[in-house]
């Protein structure tokens, strides 16, 4: 008898470089789930929901990954602006019936940058689509030439919140790699971590057991600073442990 690793489900993008196109996701997020007890399983980018259904049936956890494309303004009743970048409606597609089957079975689930958005949208709340151009005294969120693992500027974590129980803190910096952020939030939501601007930095679901989101890049931080390695402990945790009988 072994006690198996939770899995955890990664999101991936398709990036084409030359004449291949490749399913790709940094594996600072692969290593931080190791670190924190976890099997990571990278999730190739699908919309065939039978495939989906598979990965909601093989999966504890899932992370829904950051990246440079904006979710899509349509989902939220807006055009795009001249400041907004690449859309992908296939990767906001697959993602987003994940993230509702994950909540359907109370499943842990965490949205990094982009992620938060993405859960942030498909819970029916509204984005910034670039908040340099859509939100007046903002500070820097999107350093030019920043190291993904400095840490950039400071958030507040709301006392009774998850994030709080995970961080021990009040106040935490993190490292900043986004132009739009949640204008809305979605009302099985609150805001649970405030920058100084008034962007919110981090969200959790009201019911589910761990369904969070965090705007900055914790898996890009967690061999040089160890304690962001404790929310992806926290995921793992949550996520559970199943206990499987050896063949004899």
């Amino acid at each position: 008898m072994r006690n198996q690793r939770p899995i955890i489900g990664i999101t991936t993008v398709n990036q084409k470089r030359e004449k291949k196109t490749y399913a790709v996701v940094s594996t600072n997020y692969c290593s931080s789930v190791q670190l924190a007890g976890g099997t990571p399983i990278l999730l190739s980018l699908c919309v065939n929901k039978e495939i989906l259904d598979d990965y909601l049936t093989i999966m504890d956890g899932l992370i829904i990954t950051g990246g440079d494309e904006a979710v899509n303004p349509l989902l939220y009743g807006e055009n795009p602006i001249p400041a907004l970048r690449a859309t992908c409606p296939s990767r906001d597609e697959c993602e987003t019936y994940l993230l509702r089957g994950a909540l359907e079975q109370d499943m842990p689930v965490l949205g990094i940058c982009r992620g938060m958005q993405l859960m942030n949208v498909a819970a029916g709340g509204a984005l910034y689509q670039d908040i340099f151009t859509q939100k007046q005294n903002v500070l820097g969120h999107q350093p030019v030439d920043m190291p993904v693992d400095e840490l950039y500027h400071s958030v507040l974590i709301q006392k009774e919140s998850k994030l709080r129980n995970i961080f021990k803190k009040e106040e935490l910096m993190v490292n900043s790699f986004h132009h739009q952020a949640v204008k809305k939030l979605a009302a099985d939501f609150i805001g649970t971590a405030i920058s100084e601007d008034g962007i919110i930095e981090a969200m959790e679901h009201r019911d589910r057991k761990f369904a969070i989101g965090v705007q900055w890049h914790p898996e890009d931080l967690t061999a040089r600073h160890a304690h962001f390695l404790e929310l992806f402990k926290a995921l793992v945790s949550a996520s559970g442990n199943v206990t499987i009988l050896d063949s004899q």
